[in-house]
């Protein structure tokens, strides 16, 4: 059986600067960190999507055009895919689609929202994107959330594959014996929903008072500052570029990860990863209340959930004691391993091997 993998978050070879192909972090975590593991069984084959006549193939990293049995496909959202599905499924070929964001409930001040709009992207929207997870032999979601929303409309068969962070890529954090500890947030602020926003009025005083320092993992020069966003000195912020998807484990310094959400359908649709590469790094964590931050810290009865701005306040002042910090590091790490790749690589191949 030879599998192929195309994802929209993965920039091919001869595309990018440098001649090496690059996967986004979705891309990366819901596809090309697994595909070691698959390949342990099969052939696989990974690039970009290619029409064939009334098939598809995929173009790999020497432009070579193999075809497929399996083509598994996520972020692909062109207005002429749903004809090609069912061109290729009527001569026997299966259509796999992962979906791991809930496009239809973006916010404006999400790039997203705009990239995929009908009216700004009309080839290549959400719209189209809709029609082509609902012409799929399979689709793959990584909540149950968005297994429920997808479920009100696609009729295809819907599996939930939590997301997994590779353990052992990621370094525990030697914790110090400082007072004065790093609150660090790692992602991109160009695509979020108002999420730091949140707890700005938390940060800002703690930062400007000395209790805190601050640390941005995933800076982009084209994006807004988290400095900005918080309203403080851009000096009472460390910033941290972003990085390859395959050296993501490296921003992970920080002393307590925080991950703030607004309470909105697209955050409600998102996975508890960032909890999770935050613990594989053995760093506390307080995070917003929102459905899969909750769900895990009920389920490990570990890490830090936050409702009101006062209890942001009570967590970070907490985690204060290094004693504190170090202890509930390493019980989150311990903890981890319950998801870890090797899970999540199982939970895939066997969604995939029914169609061998």
């Amino acid at each position: 059986m030879i599998i192929g993998f195309a994802s929209g978050d993965y920039l091919p070879a001869h595309r990018a600067k440098d001649g090496i192909p690059h996967w986004g972090g979705s891309g990366w975590a819901r596809i090309g960190q697994y595909l070691p593991h698959i390949r342990q069984k099969h052939t696989v084959v990974e690039g970009t999507l290619t029409w064939k006549h009334d098939h598809f193939a995929i173009t790999d990293g020497t432009q070579q055009i193999v075809d497929v049995d399996i083509v598994v496909l996520q972020r692909l959202m062109h207005d002429n895919l749903p004809d090609h599905i069912r061109k290729a499924q009527a001569i026997g070929q299966y259509v796999i689609n992962d979906l791991d964001d809930w496009y239809w409930g973006l916010d404006p001040r999400n790039d997203a929202f705009w990239s995929s709009h009908p009216k700004r992207n009309p080839h290549e929207n959400r719209d189209h994107y809709r029609k082509v997870i609902a012409a799929s032999d399979l689709l793959i979601v990584s909540t149950n959330y968005l297994k429920e929303r997808v479920g009100e409309w696609a009729r295809c068969p819907i599996e939930v594959v939590l997301n997994t962070v590779d353990v052992a890529r990621f370094t525990p954090l030697e914790h110090t014996d400082s007072t004065v500890p790093t609150v660090g947030w790692v992602g991109a602020t160009s695509h979020r929903s108002g999420d730091l926003e949140t707890i700005a009025t938390v940060l800002k005083p703690l930062i400007e008072s000395g209790d805190f320092k601050f640390q941005h993992g995933g800076h982009y020069p084209h994006a807004k500052s988290v400095s900005e966003i918080l309203g403080v000195a851009p000096e009472l912020v460390k910033v941290l570029d972003a990085v390859d998807a395959t050296k993501y484990p490296t921003l992970m310094t920080m002393d307590v990860g925080i991950a703030p959400l607004s309470h909105s359908p697209f955050n409600y649709a998102k996975s508890d990863i960032k909890l999770l590469e935050y613990s594989a790094s053995g760093i506390p964590w307080v995070a917003t209340d929102c459905p899969s931050y909750e769900s895990l810290h009920k389920t490990w009865g570990l890490g830090r959930v936050a409702k009101r701005p006062k209890h942001w306040i009570q967590h970070l002042n907490a985690l204060k004691d290094p004693e504190v910090r170090a202890k509930e590091g390493a019980a989150l790490r311990e903890a981890v391993w319950a998801r870890n790749i090797d899970a999540g690589a199982h939970t895939l191949l066997s969604l995939l091997e029914q169609f061998s």
